[in-house]
């Protein structure tokens, strides 16, 4: 049997340990089987806390990553309007038509090569993700106006890459810069 002295003593022991696992519960109430239902609620306190602080660290980094997100969307945005859209289109050495189909959600993501949705980041200097995230959002909204109407209102009809990219009539140079933009180092 334990005092109460010894008592506080092994449970502020089992406290402290750095693994704390069933396995060093077993080890604890074999050790001290008069302590086993005090070991085993402090077990389930203790696991409890960390399971709280663990879910408490995942919101706080998802929330963080959120803002991040929402940054980075809006420096995608940014690029991709106004005088920055039509330096990025000079730098690509692609019409503006090309830039803005992406800025507009006119392309279908899926059907986008990996390389040019990869190699559009760097031009723009953002993280893919933040691009993508991007694109998402501007798949499914429509500038419209609302006027009454006997059909259900579809959005616009998304292309495929290759029929985006045909849509543009693009000249000889233009192809070339498309062809150094889908080039997986971005250079060719």
């Amino acid at each position: 049997m334990t005092t109460d002295m010894d008592r506080d003593d092994v449970l502020a022991d089992f406290a402290m340990q750095p693994d704390l696992a069933p396995s060093v519960l077993k080890a604890y109430i074999q050790r001290y089987p008069d302590l086993a239902l005090e070991l085993t609620d402090l077990f389930h306190e203790l696991t409890m806390a960390d399971l709280a602080n663990l879910v408490e660290s995942a919101v706080a980094d998802v929330e963080q990553e959120s803002e991040t997100s929402g940054e980075g969307i809006a420096s995608v945005q940014s690029a991709l309007s106004g005088q920055a859209l039509r330096e990025l289109a000079s730098r690509l050495e692609l019409p503006r038509d090309f830039v803005a189909g992406f800025r507009d959600g006119r392309v279908r993501l899926g059907s986008v090569p990996s390389s040019v949705l990869l190699n559009l980041a760097r031009a723009i200097d953002v993280r893919i993700q933040y691009l993508i995230d991007y694109l998402q959002q501007r798949s499914g909204v429509t500038g419209a106006v609302a006027f009454k109407a006997d059909v259900k209102p579809q959005g616009p009809s998304l292309l495929e890459y290759d029929e985006f990219v045909e849509s543009l009539n693009l000249d000889l140079d233009e192809v070339s810069a498309l062809k150094r933009l889908a080039a997986p180092d971005g250079r060719r």
